[in-house]
């Protein structure tokens, strides 16, 4: 099953926070395993297991991990009672897992006769059960959402198939396969749900299949619906065209870049920022925002201002084609100063002085001045010529 589809079978059955997967079913397992989930969101999952016959089992050890490569392999010993029954606690608090997140766990047992037996794994999904998630399903987009009705859920998967429509038409994005949308009613839940920033409102969980995104319902709802969505999308699409290591090598200002360019309705914050860095030549070297931005919200304002901007003079000067090719050459190991110059022939500063020039506000005076300087260098000329001949005749004048 895909993993929206756990996600589907976590809100239908996982519902007051209980899991039970199928037994173990081996014929030549010498333990019978009964395994039982119960957990409370934010809080702890308890792991519990009955196996038979009892008194076969001297120690039961449970490992658990999220369902992606590489993730790390969680383990503790359980206790284990006379009647064969186990438990073992995991507290969110210290070591919590995002929202709707899927875990394989499995038991390593000793028997009584000094041999360990491996059970097979099982599986659920850590649904977020604080809140009653409706579904919507618009391939590959599938909506779940808790505040409001079907048309905010229908406005959200429009906002993707125009978002991807978007990052295919300018950076050559490619098609997902099935993408989860969570919408969350107001920020603080969502950055909860997933241990975020307390300035996030948005978060793209590639490995997860998954997106999640702050609406709060209000008058800026749509136009958030249409800038969030996009952005979260893109960096979803950006992981799956460079790969989990690939991605994780571009440059800060291009993932953020190509994400802002992919918006809907394009913060307005942006104009502002960009404009009074141009005016204070207050500007972040592109250089710095390479691997990561600033902390403060004016630096980080700032950093995405310009990313966006940047990335925009990119598309526009080399073209899509161009700047999937910068993808993937980054997503191959490139350092962030070498990409632009192997791509695009450029180094980075001179990049950034020519985007910086293409921007650069213009006064009316000096856009008169730049609109007659042909005019003038004509009449200056002219006028050189006039007096030249006029020394010369008051010269040879006897």
């Amino acid at each position: 099953m895909k993993w929206w589809g756990w996600c589907l079978a976590g809100v239908a059955f996982l519902w007051l926070g209980v899991g039970k997967p199928a037994p173990a079913a081996a014929a030549s397992a010498p333990v019978e395993v009964l395994p039982e989930v119960h957990y409370t969101f934010g809080e702890q999952i308890l792991f519990q297991a009955r196996f038979t016959p009892p008194d076969k089992v001297t120690k039961a050890v449970i490992f658990y991990r999220p369902a992606w490569q590489q993730a790390k392999t969680f383990f503790g010993e359980m206790t284990l009672e006379p009647d064969g029954t186990a438990f073992f606690a995991h507290n969110l608090q210290e070591a919590p897992f995002p929202a709707f997140i899927t875990l394989y766990y499995w038991f390593r047992l000793t028997l009584a006769d000094g041999t360990t037996y491996t059970s097979p794994s099982f599986t659920f999904v850590l649904t977020d059960t604080r809140f009653h998630w409706q579904t919507m399903e618009a391939p590959p987009f599938h909506v779940f959402w808790y505040r409001g009705d079907a048309g905010f859920a229908r406005q959200i998967a429009d906002a993707a198939a125009a978002g991807l429509s978007q990052a295919q038409a300018l950076w050559n994005a490619p098609t997902p396969e099935s993408v989860a949308i969570y919408a969350y009613a107001d920020p603080q839940a969502l950055q909860s749900a997933l241990g975020l920033e307390s300035w996030a409102a948005g978060h793209a969980s590639p490995r997860l299949g998954a997106l999640y995104v702050a609406l709060p319902p209000g008058p800026q709802q749509e136009a958030e619906i249409r800038r969030l969505v996009p952005h979260e999308l893109a960096h979803y699409l950006l992981y799956h065209l460079a790969g989990d290591v690939g991605y994780h090598n571009l440059p800060v200002w291009l993932n953020e870049g190509l994400a802002s360019v992919t918006e809907l309705t394009p913060n307005p914050d942006y104009a502002a920022a960009l404009e009074h860095a141009a005016q204070t030549g207050d500007w972040l070297p592109l250089s710095d925002l390479c691997a990561y931005f600033p902390n403060d919200a004016s630096g980080a304002l700032l950093a995405y201002a310009e990313s966006a901007s940047f990335t925009q003079y990119l598309l526009k000067r080399y073209g899509r084609a161009t700047m999937h090719a910068l993808v993937l050459t980054y997503a191959q190991g490139v350092g962030c100063q070498e990409g632009v110059v192997q791509v695009l022939g450029e180094p980075l500063p001179l990049l950034m002085r020519d985007w910086q020039r293409s921007i650069s506000p213009h006064s009316p005076l000096s856009d008169a001045l730049t609109r007659l300087l042909p005019w003038l260098l004509l009449l200056g000329v002219v006028g050189a010529s006039l007096l030249a001949g006029a020394w010369m005749g008051r010269k040879n004048r006897p």
